[in-house]
């Protein structure tokens, strides 16, 4: 009765089409290519993979490109169907010919930094298609090895893998393994399908030929992006399901919050981002019956701040010692530990995400095997934290000051809010080292950045202190290890682990491993995970786990390690959404207007 007394009074705005305000622009159309969500959201919507995610589960699939699938008993070789009577935007046909160049294509692009590394893993058993190329000798053996690995057998797609690795078919509904036109592509100039593989092998995101273009087999055409601004897109007619309820969908690129919230009163926006800081605005609009929140929801989210131990030559936010560069200024585990302790991070929990999330220690969220409950956690302590600065750099850090840059994506005020709180108190030991006559200073810098140019300073190793967050690609430990403590990991590839030597490990929890010393903190980070990853018995994958949770804490690789829970906003209007913690964003062929 209310809704419908509700819209007597007016009309729906822009009926048909969805318009989405978000605070980043996306960094490419390539499915390849692409590993953040703002990219994700875009092409899900337009591409489609073998299988997709069961409605709000994230471990349980339906068929989408594929009609059915098999696995065989040892968990090495995947059998797909392809479904018949699929048209590309283009007018072209599926094919599995265009599943085989697909992923095959992604597997030699593997662009640095990419997600590529999912999929190389099980099916090569190593983390790069550089490393394969080394291990096999040359090109073409890189290339005779693809054509045994995923090939085709009249309407099926056969994968074979190196080793048994159950999130695989997870894997599979990543955006990454997206599937595009084979000959369109080509025409567009990207990989001919050929052992001559190298030319298309980690360009830069403008270089690819897939970069602004897009076509796909999904409810939604690609009409328009205008980077930095919006990208649109229009109904998908001779869609192979019953065509998408809405004729269009907009995601435009508002990083001011009041700019968005002006949008969403006016109508001009039906779903926006809202950072934690306003929803009490938008709590306000929903006691008044003009707009709905979902959730909260456990999330499978994490807000982290990276360490950078060893900051690549040129960049713009070089660490100083004394007045002096010091490109590994954060190697020194005291400062680690000091900026820990430095952060008061009950107060950001509840003040940045309004007690909607929870704290974790080492890297693996609650939910997931290998979380440990009783691991200890960095508390606010500045008589520690002031220990700790004393100890830094064998005291030369307290005694000559030092200076720091802290990034974050421009428009993310969470991210701003524990940057500034970290600044303000490392910051105020300067009080303490003048009165002891110390003439250098704490210096902290929080810059914030546009998310394409804050994302390539973080690829190329540029910033030396970055919070970000983590969106789970598939509900497994692997895919939070890897990331965060991996040499080819997202994150951990821009941290440099290896700029610590000789370390000493005593297993607490793999009590079978022998006691070893490895050459660097990325060499034991590395090993411990490509053991965990094999592992087929369940205990023993567990207690790797542990260990690796354990030494991410007592390493202190990372500060503000939290885990989110999710709320979304959006008018009376919107039907349909619900929420997956897979997705990237809206998935817009759910949703309409009514």
């Amino acid at each position: 009765m209310r809704r419908l007394a509700f819209w007597a009074w007016g009309q729906i705005p822009n009926p048909d089409t969805m318009i989405v305000a978000t605070i980043g622009d996306l960094e490419t159309l390539d499915p390849a290519w692409a590993y953040d969500t703002a990219s994700a959201t875009a092409i899900f919507n337009i591409y489609e993979t073998l299988i997709f995610y069961e409605g709000e589960y994230v471990d349980r699939f339906v068929p989408m490109l594929a009609t059915s699938w098999e696995i065989s008993e040892d968990g090495l070789v995947y059998t797909f169907t392809i479904r018949k009577g699929v048209k590309f935007h283009e007018g072209g046909d599926l094919t599995p010919e265009d599943v085989v160049y697909s992923l095959q294509r992604a597997l030699i692009q593997d662009r640095a930094g990419g997600p590529i590394w999912m999929m190389l893993d099980p099916i090569f058993g190593v983390h790069s298609i550089e490393e394969l190329a080394e291990k096999l000798g040359s090109d073409e053996a890189v290339y005779e090895a693809l054509q045994k690995a995923i090939r085709a057998e009249g309407d099926k797609v056969i994968i074979t893998l190196d080793h048994p690795y159950g999130p695989f078919i997870q894997i599979l509904a990543g955006t990454w393994a997206s599937i595009v036109d084979k000959e369109w592509v080509i025409e567009q100039g990207g990989w001919d399908g050929t052992a001559n593989w190298r030319p298309w092998h980690d360009p830069a995101a403008e270089e690819s030929e897939l970069f602004n273009k897009a076509n796909g087999t999904g409810p939604f055409k690609l009409e328009a992006w205008v980077p930095g601004e919006y990208i649109s897109f229009v109904r998908n007619e001779n869609y192979w399901r019953e065509p998408a309820k809405l004729a269009r969908a907009v995601i435009k690129v508002v990083p001011e919050w009041g700019t968005r919230l002006a949008m969403f009163q006016a109508g001009d926006a039906d779903i926006i981002a809202v950072p934690r800081q306003y929803v009490a605005q938008m709590d306000e609009l929903v006691a008044q019956g003009k707009a709905r929140m979902m959730g909260p929801f456990p999330a499978s989210i994490c807000q982290t701040g990276f360490f950078n131990f060893y900051v690549t030559e040129g960049s713009p936010f070089m660490p100083l010692l004394g007045g002096e560069p010091k490109p590994d200024l954060l190697a020194d585990i005291h400062l680690r530990r000091a900026i820990n302790y430095a952060l008061d991070i009950d107060t950001y929990i509840q003040e940045a995400w309004l007690g909607e999330a929870w704290q974790l220690p080492g890297v693996i969220p609650q939910g997931r095997l290998g979380y440990d409950p009783n691991l200890p956690k960095y508390t606010f302590d500045l008589e520690k934290a002031e220990e700790e600065l004393r100890l830094a750099w064998g005291g030369e850090l307290w005694q000559k000051g030092f200076r720091l840059t802290i990034t974050y994506n421009q428009g993310n005020l969470a991210r701003k809010f524990v940057a500034e709180m970290i600044e303000r108190t490392l910051e105020s030991f300067n009080q303490k080292r003048q009165e002891e006559g110390l003439r250098g200073m704490f210096v902290i810098e929080v810059q914030d950045l546009p998310w394409p140019t804050y994302l390539k300073y973080m690829d190329a190793g540029q910033l030396a202190m970055f919070f970000i967050g983590w969106l789970e690609d598939y509900a497994h430990p692997d895919n939070w290890v890897k990331p965060y403590m991996h040499r080819t990991g997202a994150f951990a590839m821009n941290q440099h682990f290896d700029t610590i030597k000789n370390v000493e490990f005593t297993p607490v929890y793999a009590t079978w491993l022998p006691a070893k010393t490895y050459d660097t903190l990325q060499d034991l980070f590395d090993e411990l995970i490509e053991m965990a990853s094999r592992e087929t018995d369940f205990a023993k994958a567990e207690k790797l786990y542990f260990e690796l949770n354990r030494l991410a804490h007592e390493w202190a690789i990372n500060v503000g390690h939290i885990q989110l829970l999710a709320r979304h906003y959006e008018q009376l209007w919107v039907q349909g959404w619900y929420y997956n913690p897979a997705y990237p964003g809206e998935y817009f062929y759910v949703l309409w207007k009514g």
